[in-house]
C-alpha cells in the first residue's frame, strides 16, 4: 500500500528541512510519496523545496500555486495524490513524522475509512490555555453534529493528522470550497461525516506546539470564530 502526505508550506525556511528529514527517515520501508504544496512563501521554502527534491528524488513532488490558504493549498496536493491512503502533513515541527507508521497500520488493519489524530490523547505540552480551551470547545461542537450524524466523534476536528483512504479524500478534495487559513478542517470534517457508513476512529499523537515568535500562524479568538463560522456553513448550509 502507498501512502501520499501531503504537505502544504508557507515561510517555513527555519524548521522545513528538518521535517522533511524526520518524514523520510520514519517512513523507511514505506511506500510513500511527499507532495509539498508552495502557497507563494516569500521566504526561501521553495529553494529548500528544491535542494530536497534533488536529494530525496522521485519520493519528493513539488506543487506551486498562487497564494490562497491552506485549504485550497491541500487541495491541490490531494488532487496531485496518487497514494492508496492520503494524509496531510504540517511542514512545521508541532507534529511528530514517527507516528506515522502505527496511524497507517492502523488504518489498514482496521479497515477504516478515515482516521484522525488526537493530540489531547497523550500529555502533550499546551502553550497557550486559550487555544487549548478554544480547540476543545470547537471539537466538541464539531463532534456533536458528525456524531449525530454519522457516529463520528473526533475528539480533535483541528488536528493536522487527517489520513484517509485515497480515492475517498480526493473525491472529497475536488469539492472543497474554503478559501481561509483554518476553513479545511471544519469543511472536511463535515464532508467525512456525510459520507454513508463512514468507518472512522483516533489514535493519540505527539504534539509540540509552536510559539508565535516561533512562527504559529494562529490567533485564538480571531481564527476561533472563523472555525465556529465555518463548522456552523459546512455542516449545515454546504453539501
Amino acid at each position: 500500500m502507498k501512502l501520499s502526505l501531503i504537505m502544504p508550506v508557507y515561510n517555513e525556511q527555519n524548521t522545513f528541512r528538518e521535517i522533511v528529514e524526520k518524514v523520510v527517515n520514519a517512513l523507511a520501508g514505506i511506500d510513500f510519496e511527499l507532495i509539498m504544496v508552495d502557497d507563494q512563501s516569500v521566504d526561501n521554502s521553495y529553494l529548500l523545496m528544491q535542494e530536497l527534491h534533488k536529494k530525496f528524488g522521485e519520493r519528493i513532488q513539488l506543487l506551486q500555486k498562487e497564494h490562497s490558504g491552506k485549504s485550497q493549498t491541500v487541495k491541490k496536493g490531494i488532487l496531485a495524490s496518487k497514494g492508496d491512503y492520503v494524509v496531510i502533513q504540517d511542514a512545521d515541527l508541532e507534529y511528530e513524522p514517527a507516528d506515522l507508521p502505527a496511524i497507517f497500520e492502523k488504518i489498514q488493519k482496521e479497515k477504516l475509512d478515515v482516521l484522525y489524530g488526537n493530540r489531547f490523547g497523550k500529555r502533550n505540552e499546551a502553550v497557550y490555555f486559550q487555544n487549548w480551551i478554544g480547540n476543545s470547545a470547537l471539537s466538541l461542537l464539531s463532534a456533536v453534529i458528525t456524531g449525530i450524524r454519522a457516529n463520528m466523534w473526533p475528539r480533535d476536528m483541528e488536528v493536522g493528522y487527517k489520513m484517509a483512504k485515497g480515492d475517498l479524500f480526493r473525491k472529497l478534495a475536488a469539492t472543497l470550497t474554503a478559501t481561509t487559513n483554518f476553513g479545511f478542517e471544519p469543511e472536511i470534517t463535515a464532508k467525512f461525516s456525510k459520507v454513508k457508513n463512514v468507518k472512522f476512529a483516533q489514535a493519540a499523537v505527539h504534539y509540540y506546539p509552536r510559539t508565535v515568535a516561533e512562527g504559529k500562524k494562529m490567533i485564538a479568538v480571531k481564527h476561533g470564530v472563523e472555525a465556529l463560522k465555518e463548522i456552523i456553513r459546512y455542516n449545515f448550509f454546504s453539501k
